[in-house]
Formats: structure tokens, C-alpha cells, sequence
């Protein structure tokens, strides 16, 4: 191996995406690592609103494999920046390699044009992060896996949060079931919608649990408007779980949860990994209609920090509309990836070789 591939391999350096992303600072932790130093600059666009960025990076980065790490926030203004970051460190500052770890992909649910010569965003997406110069895109729980052969398999690694979930199932429903009386045979997987079975199923099989598939109604001339038509399976005294990678409003997950405990369901546990926490204009706020819904559990990742950021703020935490909320943090599980990646290792059978306990923690 050349002196010049050597050095790349042994001294990555690490990115924030943008300023002040709190997964970015606890990944950094976890890798022993100080953050890459970047002065970003704002100037006044041409009319009021359109203001323009501007990287500096004050740092070498020549023969450097750079690894930003990005957790998603004003989707398009961050976009922006992540492409001149890229483009500056590999264009200007001859980085030999670009990793982008970014668990939730941004526009991931416009994957496919469902008419009206709407473009397929996501595809997009990958394009310009390519032509800024991305080498390797990381993201975790994607949406639609056919994001993936946008980029090209080589230049995708595809995290899932399916052994740590199972992990954290394992601890967790022995407890609930004790604490309100369900027996083991009245545990159920319950999908939030047919497009989630996939993801659902697989714990169900490993933890042997029946499944009982929410059935939903979207009227796409309306934003976030859900109709449930029902269950298919049995929920009477159950404790039932569901799994999902996107919280937007929560429409979807309230009227599931609902419907399983007008169907006789004693408890209800929600798995999602990328909660956005969003609400209508003049409704009331995401953590309010969590509050009043039939969901008594929460379970989400720090994946997308503007929101766990709030909701695990000492304000927060006072206050009684957040107390169905549980964050797993998942800069441990970004930081052994990144490590891999960057030593040439594989990340397909990392679950299996490093304790599934080791890789996240509840915050």
C-alpha cells in the first residue's frame, strides 16, 4: 500500500453537515475525536429570505478520507451546504475520500413519480450529492430501497435498526407484560400500513409473535389525511408493538394505535426510527396529539436532532407531553460503522460480531 493510501486509511477527519448538529458532536465523542473546523459565512441574497452560504475549511484535508456526519434540519438550506462542504473539500481541498453519513436520506419519500410528470426527487438527490463529489453515501432505516441503485451499490452502505429493536423489545415487553397483566400469547405485530408488513414482520418471526395488520385510507388530494378501514387480526388483550422508519404528523401511527385499542388492545408500543414531529397549522403540536393518543410508548432515535433535541432539553422533560417519549441514541452504532468503513471492514456482519447492547443507549 502507497504512503498516500495509508495515510487516507489511518486519519479521517470528521464534519459537522452544518453548524451546530448535536448528533454530529456525539458521534465525535464516541470516536475520540475533535470536529473538523469549518467557518461558514452568510450574505444577503438578492431579494429578502434568499441568502447565500459559504464554506471556509480551515483545516488540511489533501489525501484525507473526510467523513460529514448529518443530521437532517431545514431539508433544502442544509442540502445547499452539504453540497458545497462536499465540493470544497474534494474540488478545492483534494480529499482522496467522501463519506456522508446521513441517516435520514432527505426527500426519500418522493422515490417514484406517481404522476402528473412529478419528478423522482430522491433520485435527485443522490445525483447532485455525486456530482459534488460523495464517494459513499451511509443512511439508516431508508424509506425505499431502490434509493440505493440511484447511487449504485458500491457507494451505498444500508444501516437497519431491526437488531436493535429486537434488542430493546426483549428488555422492554417482559416489563410491560408483568406491569398490566398479558400473557405471553397475547403479544402482537401490528404494521401501521401495508407498506410497513416488510419491516414488521421480521421482528415478528424472530420473536415468534403473531401479526395484526392495520388497514389505512390516504386521501392524496389532502396533506396527512388518513382514514383507517380496520385491523386484519386479533388484538383483544393484546400488548401490541408496530415499527416504522418515518413519523411525519404522527397521522398514521395515532390512527393505528387508536383503532388497536377500540379493538380491545391493552397496550400499544411504537418503534419509529426518523420522528419529524410535524402538525397542521392550527392544530395542536405533535407531542400534544401523542400526548392524547392511544400510543403509551414512543420509541425513536436522535437520527433527527431538532426534535429529540427539544425533547430532551431539562425544559422538556418537565413538562408531561413528553413523558411517552423514549430516544435511543444511535452515535455509538455511527461511530463503529464509521470506524469499519474507514478500516476497510465490512459492516454486513458487524451485528453479529459486536454485541447489539454495545451499539446504542436510552437517553
Amino acid at each position: 500500500m502507497s504512503h498516500r493510501s495509508r495515510r487516507s486509511l489511518d486519519k479521517f477527519l470528521l464534519f459537522s453537515g452544518v453548524g451546530g448538529d448535536s448528533l454530529a458532536s456525539a458521534v465525535a465523542k464516541r470516536l475520540d475525536m475533535e470536529l473538523s473546523p469549518v467557518k461558514w459565512s452568510r450574505f444577503l441574497g438578492v431579494v429578502p429570505g434568499g441568502e447565500e452560504t459559504k464554506p471556509e475549511i480551515l483545516c488540511n484535508v489533501a489525501d484525507r478520507h473526510c467523513v460529514i456526519v448529518w443530521s437532517v434540519g431545514n431539508t433544502n438550506d442544509e442540502l445547499m451546504q452539504i453540497f458545497q462542504l462536499a465540493r470544497g473539500l474534494k474540488r478545492q481541498g483534494e480529499a482522496s475520500m467522501i463519506t456522508l453519513v446521513a441517516p435520514y436520506f432527505p426527500y426519500a419519500r418522493q422515490d417514484k413519480s406517481h404522476g402528473r410528470r412529478e419528478p423522482v426527487t430522491a433520485e435527485l438527490i443522490a445525483d447532485l450529492l455525486l456530482a459534488a463529489g460523495v464517494d459513499r453515501m451511509v443512511y439508516l432505516d431508508i424509506h425505499a430501497e431502490q434509493i440505493e441503485g440511484f447511487f449504485g451499490k458500491s457507494r451505498v452502505r444500508s444501516l437497519w435498526m431491526d437488531n436493535i429493536y429486537l434488542d430493546y423489545l426483549g428488555m422492554r415487553l417482559p416489563e410491560i407484560m408483568e406491569t398490566h397483566g398479558i400473557s405471553s400469547d397475547s403479544v402482537r405485530n401490528m404494521p401501521p400500513d401495508e407498506g410497513a408488513v416488510t419491516h414488521n414482520y421480521r421482528l415478528a418471526k424472530v420473536l415468534k409473535h403473531e401479526l395484526a395488520v392495520h388497514l389505512k385510507k390516504r386521501d392524496w388530494s389532502k396533506e396527512h389525511s388518513v382514514t383507517s378501514m380496520g385491523i386484519a387480526g386479533d388484538v383483544v388483550s393484546c400488548l401490541v408493538y408496530t415499527r416504522d422508519d418515518i413519523c411525519a404528523s404522527g397521522d398514521s401511527l395515532f390512527a393505528a394505535a387508536a383503532e388497536a385499542k377500540a379493538k380491545g388492545a391493552k397496550y400499544v408500543i411504537a418503534l419509529v426510527t426518523h420522528t419529524q414531529g410535524f402538525n397542521k397549522p392550527g392544530e395542536k403540536s405533535f407531542v400534544e396529539k401523542l400526548r392524547d393518543s392511544a400510543i403509551d410508548e414512543l420509541v425513536t432515535t436522535n437520527s433527527l436532532t431538532w426534535f429529540t433535541d427539544k425533547v430532551l432539553s431539562p425544559s422538556a422533560r418537565l413538562k408531561q407531553n413528553y413523558e411517552k417519549i423514549t430516544v435511543l441514541d444511535i452515535s455509538y452504532y455511527l461511530a463503529v460503522v464509521i470506524r469499519r468503513i474507514n478500516s476497510g471492514l465490512t459492516i454486513r456482519e458487524m451485528m453479529n460480531e459486536i454485541k447489539v447492547e454495545d451499539l446504542y443507549r436510552e437517553l
